[in-house]
């Protein structure tokens, strides 16, 4: 696709984003989302010792708990998966969930799929995120 028509695409995502603040039914769909269909969690928290979840650091960034597989350039593999708690998050994470990119036209390295969500989605995810310490 044409850069001009990414530039497009994505500044129509962020002008439709519909976050509502404190939306408890939003917050639950995302959180469901999040942790259970998308599976963000699984690279975005730390882990302890043992490898498990840290439950108080959701979403605050970690590193990535595979390593890069033997058939692609380290580079192509992210080592550490970003904080994506709190703040203004539905401007990165809505693009991202929606058309696979970010604002800047550019695919998140691997591990990150490509998602294809619903705006309704998305933002949902998005409240759920920002409504994180």
């Amino acid at each position: 696709m044409h850069a001009s028509l990414w530039i497009a695409a994505i500044a129509v995502a962020l002008l439709a984003t519909n976050v509502r603040a404190n939306d408890p039914e939003q917050i639950e769909r995302g959180r469901y989302l999040a942790n259970d269909v998308a599976k963000c969690v699984e690279c975005h928290t730390p882990r302890d010792g043992n490898g498990n979840l840290e439950r108080s650091q959701l979403f605050r960034g970690a590193p990535i708990p595979v390593g890069t597989p033997p058939f692609l350039a380290t580079s192509d593999w992210a080592l550490r998966a970003p904080q994506i708690s709190g703040g203004a998050v539905n401007t990165i994470i809505v693009p991202i969930l929606t058309t696979g990119r970010r604002t800047t036209g550019e695919v998140p390295r691997r591990p990150m799929p490509t998602f294809h969500m619903s705006q309704e989605d998305a933002e949902a995810v998005a409240a759920y995120l920002r409504s994180l310490p």
